[in-house]
């Protein structure tokens, strides 16, 4: 009895123990995936930031915000003009109710 006693508890130690190096792997290896993933990050932010500052990027962006000004202003006009046509009519079909 004494010996299925002590079987029992070495076999629960040595689980017990395979169970904690296991999770400490586990963390381990978390840890060094949301360091990598972090590193990751921070050099693609690095990249981003120095293509920004060439002057070939600032020319483009600017042609870009130059272009999509011609095409929007006049939509913005026309859809203003619009709206107060819209709401001179409300008004003019107010004033003829009212009368």
């Amino acid at each position: 009895m004494k010996l299925l006693a002590l079987t029992v508890l070495i076999l629960t130690i040595c689980h017990l123990e395979g169970a904690l190096v296991r999770r400490q792997a586990e963390e381990s290896l978390t840890a060094n995936i949301l360091s990598w993933s972090f590193q990751k990050l921070t050099d693609i932010g690095k990249h981003i930031t120095e293509k920004l500052k060439a002057p070939e990027m600032q020319s483009q962006v600017q042609a870009y915000f130059e272009k999509s000004q011609e095409q929007v202003t006049p939509l913005a006009k026309k859809a203003f003009t619009e709206t107060m046509t819209f709401f001179s009519s409300l008004v003019e079909s107010g004033r003829k109710a009212a009368c």
